[in-house]
């Protein structure tokens, strides 16, 4: 669990108010899932970070967003709430709750069937937004009604792309924009807009530090490193990349990253290609799932080096996996018990416990969201 740094003044009760240094795309025009590099001023605040760390960030919501919410509920001309609609309330990601609320609110009988069955409740809510519940089921709300429904606005986590030693000033982060469309209405997630779209020069972001202590480069600098990272998952291997540089670590370093296409969306290609040519990246496996008839992952190149991975591991490697915890994370679980068993000529369960052996000793330590 993160926990925020007990020596800063700034924290979640008290956002260190930065302004935003540079921002631009890490992806081309051409790709699916557009993803931008942020970086973030740290001025005199003394704010201190650690690779694995995340920075939290106050959002905003988007006003035009704010504006079609109160134009639904028939609530149009109030810049007030407009405005604490914009700065409080969370008006993307839709919860049961609201559901459960709002249902009371409008006694649509589909809606209260659905909030009764949380199976089907969850399959709906996958993909639409709090404005799409309020299209498909039109009610006239006041604005305490609305309110009522609504849970306030959460700071978003964004895992720290730079090692501090390099960037003392400043903190990066690798944002994905979240864009889908919805009854032919665009849809964008609220914290990835925010950073890649309507935060400027001009703007002040409200940011503190997320300490991490559970995703931690190893105390022995000789130790080697395997880095599973695919599309944004890679944002704390740079970091890690970037301190091992900064402090001369000698362990080897053995990243698994990709995306869907190596000339649509290879994040950070031309850093980590250089750093394959300097040799701080022992080894790069990376996989573009399209860019071929069959899907290629990173638990696929797990397996194809399978021998080189339980040997790394039999030599002290610490594995670190960042990225999506639905999908991603158990594959590659998956595929790391599938080569212990078979590299180690080990059983299920045994191929199990060294797995818990390695997490007990902090050298399988995962950040998945």
């Amino acid at each position: 669990m993160s926990t925020t740094q007990p020596d800063s003044a700034w924290n979640r009760d008290n956002p260190y108010p930065a302004r935003l240094r540079s921002q631009y795309p890490l992806t081309s025009a051409a790709a699916v899932k557009q993803v931008h590099h942020v970086e973030v001023e740290l001025g005199d605040s003394g704010l201190h970070y650690l690779p694995g760390d995340t920075l939290a960030v106050r959002i905003e919501n988007d006003p035009a967003l704010a504006a079609e919410v109160l134009e639904l509920c028939g609530l149009t001309g109030d810049a007030e709430l407009e405005h604490l609609l914009t700065i409080r309330y969370e008006l993307t990601q839709a919860h049961p709750g609201f559901y459960k609320y709002y249902a009371s609110c409008c006694h649509n009988a589909v809606l209260q069937d659905l909030v009764a069955d949380p199976v089907k409740l969850r399959s709906y809510m996958e993909h639409r937004q709090i404005v799409d519940i309020l299209r498909e089921f039109p009610a006239k709300l006041s604005a305490d009604q609305l309110l009522s429904c609504l849970r306030q606005l959460q700071d978003r986590q964004y895992s720290i792309a730079s090692s501090q030693r390099l960037m003392p000033d400043a903190v990066a982060l690798t944002v994905g924009l979240v864009q889908f469309s919805h009854d032919g209405h665009a849809r964008s997630g609220a914290g990835s807009s925010y950073l890649s779209q309507r935060v400027t020069a001009a703007s002040r972001l409200q940011i503190y530090i997320n300490s991490n202590a559970n995703f931690r480069l190893p105390q022995d600098p000789a130790a080697p490193v395997i880095m599973i990272g695919p599309g944004t998952g890679i944002a704390p291997f740079r970091a890690f990349l970037q301190e091992r540089q900064a402090t001369g670590a000698v362990g080897r370093n053995w990243l698994f990253s990709g995306n869907r296409h190596r000339n649509e969306d290879f994040l950070y290609g031309s850093e980590l290609t250089a750093w394959q040519q300097s040799g701080l990246l022992t080894r790069l496996d990376v996989a573009f799932s399209r860019d071929q008839p069959e899907r290629i992952h990173v638990q696929h190149l797990l397996q194809q080096h399978a021998a080189d991975v339980f040997a790394w591991l039999q030599d002290g490697a610490h594995v670190y996996v960042c990225g999506d915890a639905k999908h991603m994370a158990e594959d590659v679980q998956k595929a790391l018990l599938a080569l212990i068993e078979q590299q180690g000529r080990l059983d299920a369960n045994a191929a199990r416990q060294y797995l818990v052996g390695l997490r007990q000793h902090k050298r399988y330590q995962r950040d998945v969201y």
